[in-house]
């Protein structure tokens, strides 16, 4: 197929450009170049152990970037902080729960609200949230423990936006999922993103990923492999046989 190049700088709200990243003396992944257009739902896809997790950490802050550059926003932010990274708009679901399981799930909404240092602020922020996840609502004096992991992965979505981030990612938000629950988790972003999130996911179905995203990459080896549209990588041939099961 013939590859799309990412968004240029002025374009793009997210780039990554020739980024290898890693742990310590590790590197995970090499000369990734990454773009994703404001009001974009970009997904990365490809094989367990290739590395999208690691893009995705190198991006918010929990990977060492060893050479390239990252920008958001029009603005250089290889080396911040994750903490830097939610004050300046990025909010960062993570792949394994990340619910605080004694705390109640009011309390953990207002948990995604420490930054502002103002407890009613991010209260305020909580109750305009339950009116989007009524749900949760249903549920806010219960403990995040005892919800089902669907619901859990709706709370994690609901606790990163209530920094009302410029862009989210989410690092496969469908694992772990009973179908019903994949359905609205993926509802939710197509949601959010219509809303005005600009949105990148790295996804284990592929298939699914991509079928919501303006943009998608394949990573294999710690490389990027393809790139184009989600519905490009869908309708090659190649991506389906190596990457899709097709």
């Amino acid at each position: 197929m013939a590859e799309t190049e990412p968004p240029e700088a002025t374009d793009a709200l997210l780039e990554l450009s020739d980024v290898t990243a890693g742990y310590g003396n590790t590197t995970v992944v090499h000369d990734v170049d990454l773009g994703v257009g404001e009001g974009e739902i970009a997904c990365l896809v490809g094989p367990n152990g290739s590395g999208k997790s690691t893009v995705m950490k190198s991006i918010y802050g929990f990977a060492d970037v060893f050479e390239g550059t990252i920008s958001f926003n029009g603005e250089e932010v290889t080396h911040r902080t994750p903490q830097d990274s939610l004050r300046s708009g990025v909010s960062y679901v993570l792949q394994s729960s990340s619910v605080f399981p004694d705390m109640s799930v009011h309390e953990n909404l207002l948990m995604g609200g420490y930054v502002f240092g103002d407890d009613d602020r991010a209260a305020r922020r909580a109750e305009e949230l339950y009116d989007e996840f009524p749900r949760l609502d249903e549920r806010r004096e219960q403990a995040a423990g005892m919800l089902s992991g669907g619901e859990r992965r709706l709370l994690e979505l609901a606790r990163g936006l209530v920094v009302e981030p410029k862009l989210m990612l989410l690092d496969e938000p469908s694992i772990g999922l009973e179908p019903t629950y994949i359905e609205q988790v993926f509802d939710r972003i197509r949601q959010l993103n219509e809303l005005g999130t600009t949105i990148l996911l790295v996804e284990q179905n592929a298939e699914k990923g991509l079928s919501i995203a303006d943009r998608g990459y394949v990573l294999a080896s710690g490389e990027i492999k393809f790139a184009g549209t989600g519905t490009e990588l869908l309708e090659d041939e190649e991506v389906g046989r190596l990457y899709l099961g097709g």
